[in-house]
């Protein structure tokens, strides 16, 4: 579970804050859902007491489920008050992201036991039918937001998730809201009434959700290419005052490439510990495909159920800094960098987007920016997950199935350097690039994998990465040796679901970890720096399929899900200005 699980990114210029700086929303939430827990507390105190409260005997005879509810919703309202704590965040991250990846099994054991509590009891005088129906609807409701959130860290697609996550804690919280509708309710109705409980949950849900929702759309609109381009602290260079707006690849509507075309938006300001920069130059990721395609359909729920709210794709950055926010410390204006503005939201098809100083770094001298471009979220997420999920050393035996596009040839060079034996498979196309990148043996996954029978032993490494495939998790776990790692990076959705509903039963019975990798954003600053370090000893060197204007942004997409990329795509923004808008 990531860190980022309800709250939106916060500046890294906070030291001088106190850590109970913004304590107070956190507390009320704290206190809004205790306040039915209180009651259910209250309750169980009085079956070994004299004092019985009306209804106790619907419960009495078995106390425990009751119990494991009231325990794991206070529990579950308690971490998602305490993900919102920005004095949390910023002074204590390891407890902020500690207490985040216990969101999930904690909501999942509120809306369980929820529905146990009414399969073991008897229903209430007031609880008819339609009542029934709805507790049972937000429970589900509430399972299917966690689920749909685990899936969206595992696609890396961290605006998703916190939507979902944000949509889950709603429906966790949503009683504290129907409690204090019920007070004025049954002064006008009576409090004994089905009408009165039915009124109160459909106003708390409403109230909840509402607020989720704007919440939500509020943090796209951050996200978003847009800004006051007359706001006061900013360091500009060479900028006219009379230039509101650039040039942009966006989209209004999903669908496949042919909705993206050139057009003018709003120009970014960068505020607080942002820098502006003029994008030279930037890469095609599948996030990209992903984004502009809605697929899956629940993307739509981050970023526009009916139209997207975030119009312009890109992670990959490379260019030259324009501007900074009045918090920034270590960039300066007219430094070349290169970055990843996935965390942040995207936006690198354009002629200047806003990124956290940290998620930038100076480009690796003799890289040219086309080179760089390529390199961030491809090496980054390989260089977690040998670094840091795999714990790669001298002498591991590593398989990377899928080697032959941008994280698969990071994944390569990056397990080399840190020491292991590599064997990679890729398709035939990639065979000699592949192979140039150090990977001891490489094998073409077009041909009878039967053939390569000594390469491919079952039990014969210590970890296997598999990039974006569809290969049986079973079949792939037949390759980890006991004790080993098959980490997921990426993968069709089939894949995804697999590992998550099933992958700890394999792991139970083989005695494998089964992993799948989700980026720390919180390392990004540490990960540019060790990326310029290895491109800098010839470890890590970027591999660029074809440079195409940015202005063809959609036949690169249209290579990348064609399959027929080496590497990586890179677009080139230098003609972007001069295009005309439609």
């Amino acid at each position: 579970m990531s860190h980022d699980t309800l709250s939106p990114a916060l500046p890294e210029s906070t030291h001088g804050t106190r850590l109970l700086e913004g304590a107070w929303n956190p507390l009320g939430l704290v206190a809004l859902g205790a306040f039915p827990a209180l009651a259910g507390v209250l309750r169980l105190a009085s079956f070994g007491g004299a004092t019985r409260l009306p209804d106790d005997a619907r419960f009495a005879d078995q106390p425990l489920p009751l119990a494991l509810h009231i325990v794991s919703a206070l529990t579950f309202s308690m971490l998602g008050a305490l993900q919102l704590w920005p004095g949390l965040r910023a002074h204590r991250p390891r407890v902020h992201r500690a207490l985040g990846r216990l969101l999930v099994p904690a909501g999942a054991l509120t809306a369980v036991s929820g529905l146990l509590t009414m399969a073991v009891y008897a229903a209430a005088p007031t609880a008819g039918p339609v009542i029934h129906t709805m507790r049972i609807a937000s429970a589900l409701a509430l399972l299917a937001s966690l689920a749909l959130g685990t899936r969206a860290i595992v696609r890396k697609d961290l605006a998703t998730h916190r939507a979902w996550m944000t949509r889950a804690y709603a429906f966790g919280i949503a009683p504290g809201v129907q409690a204090l509708f019920l007070a004025p309710l049954a002064f006008g109705l009576g409090i004994d009434t089905e009408a009165t409980f039915t009124i109160g949950m459909a106003l708390g849900w409403a109230v909840s959700l509402g607020v989720a929702e704007r919440s939500i759309l509020v943090a796209a609109r951050h996200r978003a290419p847009s800004g006051d381009a007359t706001s006061g602290d900013v360091t500009t260079r060479s900028v006219s005052t009379e230039t509101t707006t650039m040039n942009a690849i966006v989209y209004d509507r999903y669908g496949g490439p042919d909705e993206l075309y050139v057009t003018r938006v709003p120009r970014p300001t960068p505020k607080g510990d942002q820098v502006l920069v003029r994008v030279e130059a930037s890469a095609v990721n599948a996030a990209d495909r992903r984004l502009l395609r809605a697929d899956p359909f629940l993307v739509r729920f981050a970023s526009g159920l009916l139209r997207p709210t975030m119009r312009v794709l890109g992670a990959d950055v490379a260019g030259v800094i324009e501007a900074i926010g009045p918090d920034v410390r270590a960039r300066r204006v007219g430094e070349r960098v290169f970055g990843d503005t996935s965390v942040t939201g995207m936006g690198a098809f354009a002629e200047l987007v806003t990124l956290r100083e940290r998620s930038v770094a100076p480009i690796p001298e003799g890289l040219t920016a086309q080179e760089a471009a390529s390199l961030p979220l491809a090496s980054q997420t390989a260089l977690q997950a040998v670094r840091d999920r795999a714990k790669v050393h001298e002498g591991m035996r590593v398989l990377v199935w899928g080697a032959g596009g941008g994280v698969g040839t990071s994944l390569v060079q990056i397990a080399k350097a840190y020491g292991a034996h590599v064997t990679a498979v890729c398709g035939p196309k990639s065979l000699e690039l592949v192979r140039s990148l150090g990977a001891d043996e490489v094998i073409d996954h077009t041909t009878d994998l039967a053939i390569h029978e000594d390469a491919l032993a079952p039990a014969s490494f210590d970890v296997v990465f598999a990039v974006n495939g569809d290969r049986p998790l079973a079949r792939s776990l037949e390759l980890v040796r006991r004790g080993g790692l098959y980490l997921m990076i990426g993968g069709s959705s089939r894949q995804i679901f697999e590992a998550l509903l099933f992958g700890s039963f394999h792991a139970w019975r083989s005695g494998k970890r089964v992993e799948a990798l989700t980026l720390d954003p919180e390392r990004v600053a540490a990960d540019l720096a060790e990326i310029r370090a290895l491109v800098a000893r010839r470890a890590l060197r970027p591999i660029v399929d074809r440079v195409m204007p940015m202005t063809e942004a959609a036949d690169a997409i249209r290579l990348l899900e064609a399959g027929h990329v080496r590497g990586k795509i890179v677009l080139d923004a230098r003609a972007l200005g001069d295009a005309s808008a439609t």
